[in-house]
């Protein structure tokens, strides 16, 4: 972003005298020019380029610098070391939870109160009854306890909370909804108690271990940048995973796993007796249909391309799948040639979604990529719509 750009973006933004200007600042291929913006701005309110002139009111401006391993942003922008700074302490008394009874903070934090007070295996049609919204604090004391006991060393944001809450919410929706999972019908059809308690507490462990992970994957990636590490290549697909699928509309429950020998004992009864599948002996086919069970939305019966299904393959699309249904933006790694486009479009095509894809190539500019999105959110109106940012590292 030269100052040409960020003028004109400026002049763009026609900010008035209630409103405050947020500067978020990632990358600066630029250094000097931005901060020549900058001095301008902080110091007269003005900027200029040629014959383009932008003066703001005088109101409130902040600036976010993104981190990076030597802080490299604020060696080369100078006037920021001038400006005055306020280092944010995360605090879970900052975070802030909706007071909708259907959002997914009151979903969760109204499951784990139950699961707090061992109400879970006991109390009928959970969820059903929410009439009044728990309060903040309460709710911020069971996220402590439940998503950031033993684990606040790796969370570095709210958005780590966000994730964790989004996706526990889907899955404890889906547990909700399914007619097989009523107090009263597993212990009839089970005779076997803390069914309900044992998915609560593994939807919680796989929740939780998703940002864990993750956030693991990139600081060991972070690391990677000091020579000690650069020879060293961090995986995520090493956790040992109990996926659960609830069918909503049936009285089926799908789980998929890593290590058939992890699952609980209590739960391998919801598979009435059955014995446990070696996912690495399945052929692609028999792969497929349980790719088809966990992520078909009709009966309707479509024909799908070739496609070289493999067991990691399928654990891979079934946790983009938990992400996706929560709402997650999903950034898939690989070396070059690793199948992932094509892994996507064939996810897509299970789920029955359309795929709009967009390959951000060395030489796209900002308007190819405002005209593509504002293209698929048209299409978005008429159907659920995924897309991808394909070669977005270039």
């Amino acid at each position: 972003m030269n100052l040409k750009y960020l003028v004109n973006k400026l002049k763009a933004c026609k900010l008035k005298q209630i409103q405050s200007l947020h500067i978020n600042i990632l990358s600066a291929d630029y250094p000097e020019e931005v901060n020549l913006f900058l001095f301008e701005l902080l110091t007269f309110k003005l900027v200029s380029y040629n014959n383009v002139i932008v003066s703001i009111p005088d109101t409130f401006i902040f600036i976010e610098i993104s981190s990076s391993a030597n802080q490299d942003l604020l060696r080369y922008l100078p006037i920021l070391r001038f400006s005055h700074h306020k280092y944010l302490n995360w605090n879970i008394e900052n975070f802030r939870v909706s007071q909708e009874i259907t959002s997914p903070i009151q979903i969760v934090c109204h499951y784990l109160k139950l699961y707090d007070l061992e109400k879970i295996d006991t109390e009928e049609n959970l969820g059903h009854d929410i009439k009044y919204p728990l309060p903040e604090e309460f709710c911020q004391h069971l996220i402590m306890k439940y998503f950031l006991n033993k684990s606040d060393k790796y969370i570095l944001s709210f958005k780590c909370i966000e994730i964790f809450v989004n996706i526990l919410a889907d899955q404890l929706i889906r547990f909700l909804s399914s007619q097989y999972f009523t107090i009263n019908d597993l212990k009839l059809n089970l005779k076997e108690a803390n069914i309900g308690s044992t998915i609560i507490k593994s939807l919680l462990s796989t929740s939780k271990d998703f940002v864990i992970q993750s956030i693991k994957t990139k600081s060991a990636q972070f690391k990677s940048l000091t020579p000690e590490y650069e020879n060293k290549i961090n995986q995520f697909d090493n956790s040992n995973y109990n996926i659960y699928f609830f069918n909503p509309y049936t009285l089926s429950s799908y789980i998929l796993y890593n290590n058939k020998n992890e699952v609980p004992d209590n739960i391998k009864l919801l598979l009435n007796g059955q014995e446990l599948e070696d996912y690495n002996t399945m052929t692609t086919t028999e792969l497929l249909i349980k790719l088809e069970t966990i992520a078909r939305r009709s009966n309707e019966e479509l024909n799908f391309p070739e496609y070289a299904l493999t067991t990691d393959n399928l654990m891979k699309m079934a946790l983009i799948l938990l992400r996706v249904r929560a709402n997650i933006p999903v950034v898939i790694c690989g070396e070059a040639g690793c199948s992932k486009t094509s892994l996507i479009t064939y996810l897509a095509m299970i789920v029955e979604v359309q795929l709009c894809t967009l390959n951000l190539h060395a030489g796209i500019d900002e308007e190819t990529i405002m005209i593509f999105i504002n293209d698929t959110l048209k299409k978005a109106e008429k159907g659920e719509t995924w897309i991808l940012l394909d070669e977005i590292n270039t």
